[in-house]
């Protein structure tokens, strides 16, 4: 079975790459691991480089199980950080119409993001068949802009309710559930939303401490 692995960046692989293997072919990073062939795609940051790159992959392969891995910011601040969590659902929070009342989302618009298999999909996004892995489930928003002004993250917090944030990770989700591939989202929690402070991030932590637990427990 061809697994895909899907990162934003080289930081958030650097441990798997060393640890099984992986060599280029192509724009990918490849390993033949347990006798089953893995791809390694990196986007780029963010949603539009998340879907082009899926795109182009998509275009040409058919992976049985795709996987999501990075780093997070959360909006628990009792989580550890470091800690890995699995994101279940994922949301394109800044998707809608700003009036001088509310945030309008698509929904209350009247578009749907896309239709399939009959359901109509929204801002929210849901995976169908989540894991049944000991680890935290937790409901995402994805965003063009990180958030860290304490406003806005009030405003985010009542209109989402989200427990993490990243760049990426409604696009992944966007592109399988249209392509009906199994995947799985896991992410390394870095830092907490609240004013910007890159000084109290723990990125290599985070990252390091995903990768780890794809290999033990997913791979």
């Amino acid at each position: 079975m061809r697994i895909l692995l899907v990162a934003a960046t080289e930081l958030e692989t650097a441990w798997l790459r060393e640890v099984m293997g992986f060599y280029r072919e192509g724009s990918l990073f490849v390993s033949d691991y347990r006798g089953r062939r893995i791809d390694l795609l990196h986007t780029g940051i963010g949603m539009v480089n998340t879907a082009f790159h899926l795109g182009k992959y998509l275009a040409i392969h058919s992976p049985g199980m795709a996987v999501n891995l990075g780093i997070a910011g959360s909006f628990d601040y009792s989580r550890r950080l470091g800690s890995v969590v699995e994101v279940v659902s994922d949301t394109f929070s800044e998707l809608g119409a700003d009036t001088p009342d509310k945030f309008l989302d698509i929904q209350a618009m009247g578009f749907p993001l896309m239709e399939h298999n009959g359901k109509l999909w929204f801002n929210r996004l849901e995976n169908p068949a989540p894991s049944t892995l000991d680890i935290p489930q937790v409901k995402g928003i994805t965003v063009n802009t990180v958030h860290g002004n304490p406003a806005s993250i009030a405003l985010t917090r009542k209109q989402w309710n989200p427990d993490i944030e990243t760049m990426e990770g409604a696009a992944f989700f966007h592109a399988m559930i249209h392509s009906e591939i199994p995947f799985f989202a896991f992410r390394g929690i870095s830092n907490y939303v609240e004013l910007r402070d890159r000084s109290k991030w723990q990125i290599a932590l985070a990252a390091e401490q995903v990768q780890r637990f794809i290999k033990k427990e997913v791979l």
